[in-house]
């Protein structure tokens, strides 16, 4: 036990300083392991402090990199045991938000999902008694959510801004990084809030223990969709920069478990599955000395005006 609890920490070292000479010369070269195959790079964004994926893929031809089941769960059921345990765990977590969410207002109000999909979270949450509203640009899978949940679902932020309702709370379930213009992305979250309106935003940890132990196969940053990647200090400062406030944030193992189980994929491991696990188990031991989770789920706060 000893021995192994040596070869932990003497890991995490060994990949917190190839993961600082990476972010010393701000450039880690990965690839599209899910559609093209093709090489990208991450540096830091100069204007923003956030890393960031090059290059970043026309708007016009993004459409080509989602063509890939991970990304298009609804268009059929889940086949694989491991499909079916992450339908599975997904269900039991869309519950759990479902309710933080209920408590955080009251027991009522509204909600926007960005980045909706099919619309599972958003039914959860208008029977849990919220008024919902969504935003998916996929055609396929706001069809789905529309038809689910029988409430208004936008195309994009710049559809939903012709509307003039504000919410309560927003959410962004692994969404914020994948979108183009960050900063007006976070702006136009702030003006869709009310006076002391929520943001919850989930988005996965570059400075966790797996993002460390798999450097550029780490799954988590999928690029190209991904083009933004965030640390604690990063989003922080980015929302503070917007007038959000950060209340509370909360990691997650699931998460470290599903980009584990993908990166040893990419690895090309034989077991995958314990392997992943294994890596997961150790990402979320460091998380609990370290706050470094595989993803973490912040809540932002809109001032009141005085």
């Amino acid at each position: 036990m000893t021995f192994q609890f040596c070869w932990f920490i003497w890991e995490d070292r060994r990949v917190s300083r190839e993961t600082k000479t990476n972010m010393t010369n701000k450039i880690i070269k990965t690839k599209d392991y899910l559609v093209t195959g093709e090489s990208f790079k991450i540096s830091l964004d100069q204007r923003t402090g956030v890393l960031k994926t090059t290059p970043v893929p026309k708007p016009e031809s993004l459409k080509k990199y989602y063509q890939t089941k991970q990304y298009m769960s609804y268009t059929s059921a889940p086949k694989t045991t491991f499909e079916k345990a992450y339908v599975f765990i997904r269900k039991i977590r869309i519950a759990k938000k479902t309710k933080t969410i209920k408590k955080m207002l009251g027991g009522s109000g509204s909600l926007l999902d960005f980045g909706c999909g099919t619309g599972d979270f958003l039914l959860k949450a208008k029977e849990a008694g919220l008024t919902v509203a969504g935003i998916e640009p996929n055609k396929m899978a706001r069809k789905s959510a529309g038809l689910k949940t029988s409430s208004k679902i936008y195309s994009s932020k710049e559809d939903a801004e012709t509307d003039p309702n504000k919410y309560d709370v927003i959410t962004l379930w692994h969404s914020l990084e994948h979108v183009l213009d960050l900063e007006a992305t976070i702006s136009f979250l702030k003006n869709k809030l009310n006076p002391g309106g929520k943001i919850q935003v989930a988005v996965p940890n570059h400075k966790s223990f797996d993002a460390k132990h798999y450097n550029d196969k780490w799954a988590a940053y999928d690029t190209p969709r991904h083009i933004w990647h965030f640390d604690q200090t990063s989003i922080k400062r980015i929302f503070n920069a917007h007038g959000l406030k950060l209340i509370k944030k909360k990691g997650s193992f699931w998460d470290a478990f599903y980009v584990s189980v993908l990166s040893e994929k990419y690895k090309k491991s034989k077991t995958p599955f314990l392997k992943g696990f294994v890596i997961a188990r150790l990402s979320f031991f460091f998380s609990l000395f370290t706050g470094e989770s595989s993803a973490i789920t912040y809540t932002f706060s809109k001032e009141h005006k005085t």
